[in-house]
């Protein structure tokens, strides 16, 4: 009797210790992310732009939290607007979405969880000093309110060279406005176009006179945004002045009004047929590993082994100091507010913005969104491209400005006034007034 006791116990045990481990499978938490962006982050076996999608991030959270699967869909970025706009006013969002900076965030934001009591808690009083200043600031709603974190950054405001044909002609990167025009023209005097741009996109175009305007007037670009002061603002038509000169005393190269940032510029300057362009850290991967660069070579059809380098923008207004970059979160990581698993997101949300998943990120040479995490350099080029890549960690971390504007009508604005300068149909003080005039007219 005894024994058959024993035996119906061990048998319960059994079957309850089973059961258990039954429970406990299924008790794991699924929390979803929906983003365009994959920065990383997808589930395995899915295609992005027609390639593998990479998972290494997804599977490195997982593995630190065994307790949560982390369930990842990747939209086209048409597909991603239309699907936000379905779901998220109507409560059936993800547990955390992804968001651009500005319009975007400002749209979803009422949907939004407030994430400062959960980072304060998480990091302290002083949370923020782990960011870098130009991701946070812009996940911040129009209100103030901290709806978000970076996820990754960008950064332009970069003037990238040629390293090797720098030093075949005894050359050194201008650090100076009069510096820039005399190197122009010494590598065109060598046979290679000075520095080249795609005048004809508008985005880089913008780049150019936030970049300018930085320099002479920190900050008076994003005061003119918001309607604090005009854009006739004798500092703005000043860097618009400097914009004109560039097609008139050799900066530019010939052309430069019909060429494009892409292929155009990227092209030549890549494949050596240039000494120097604009560009943001997004080009890192493509001249400075090794992967990125055998790419570069059989698409652009050169073999030489060119070496590459970036500079701060140089300085213009004579104070000593170069520009420094700017721009902001490439991708934004939020909580929906109807999401019943708060806890488990904020889990997920903050292992993205931790070390461990910052680290993630450096691997693909994205911008981290935290001070100390630098780029991830093992397929570096060589370690003059591991040197570039930490000086540019260095320097994104007194990154100031934002690259993106706010308002449609007046970027279209002074996107044409650009060009209607450098075509000399207008002058600066004509074509400032134009982009006056529909700042006024804009709603803030």
């Amino acid at each position: 009797m005894q024994k058959m006791l024993l035996r119906l116990t061990l048998l319960v045990g059994t079957i309850l210790v089973s059961s258990l481990g039954i429970v406990s499978a299924q008790a794991k938490t699924v929390v979803t992310y929906w983003t365009w962006n994959a920065a990383a982050y997808a589930n395995p076996g899915e295609m992005v732009d027609g390639q593998p999608s990479v998972s290494f991030a997804q599977e490195a959270f997982e593995a630190a939290h065994p307790e949560i699967d982390l369930d990842v869909k990747i939209f086209s970025y048409s597909d991603y607007l239309n699907q936000i706009q379905l779901n998220m006013a109507a409560g059936t969002g993800p547990d955390i979405v992804a968001l651009q900076a500005g319009v975007l965030l400002n749209t979803y934001s009422e949907f939004l969880t407030d994430l400062t009591p959960r980072a304060t808690t998480e990091w302290g009083d002083k949370w923020a000093d782990r960011f870098l200043s130009l991701g946070l600031d812009q996940s911040r709603n129009a209100k103030g309110d901290l709806v978000g974190l970076p996820l990754m950054n960008s950064a332009a405001g970069f003037l990238w060279y040629n390293k090797m044909i720098f030093d075949k002609d005894g050359l050194k990167p201008p650090t100076t406005w009069d510096e820039w025009i005399a190197t122009s023209k010494a590598l065109k005097d060598k046979g290679t176009i000075g520095f080249y741009h795609g005048a004809a996109d508008a985005w880089v175009d913008l780049d150019m006179i936030i970049a300018i305007v930085n320099e002479l007037a920190p900050g008076k670009i994003y005061q003119a945004e918001a309607g604090k002061i005009p854009w006739t603002d004798p500092d703005l038509v000043k860097a618009m002045d400097y914009w004109k000169q560039m097609f008139s005393n050799g900066i530019m190269q010939d052309g430069a009004l019909a060429a494009t940032q892409y292929p155009d510029a990227h092209q030549n300057f890549t494949s050596g047929k240039a000494g120097m362009m604009l560009m943001g850290v997004w080009n890192d991967f493509s001249v400075l590993t090794n992967a990125g660069f055998k790419g570069s070579q059989q698409g652009y059809g050169f073999t030489d082994n060119y070496e590459y380098g970036t500079i701060p923008f140089p300085d213009l207004n004579g104070d000593g100091k170069p520009g420094v970059p700017f721009g902001g979160p490439d991708v934004i990581v939020a909580m929906n507010q109807s999401s019943q698993k708060q806890d488990a997101a904020w889990t997920v949300l903050s292992w993205m913005v931790s070390e461990d998943g910052q680290k993630q990120q450096a691997k693909l040479l994205n911008v981290p969104s935290i001070k100390g995490v630098p780029f991830d350099a093992s397929d570096a080029k060589s370690d003059f491209a591991k040197q570039v890549l930490a000086d540019q960690i260095t320097q994104l971390e007194t990154a100031s400005g934002k690259r993106e504007f706010i308002y449609p009508d007046l970027k279209t604005a002074l996107s044409d006034a650009l060009q209607s300068v450098a075509a000399g149909q207008q002058t600066p003080e004509e074509a400032m007034a134009a982009v006056e005039a529909v700042s006024q007219t804009v709603k803030r």
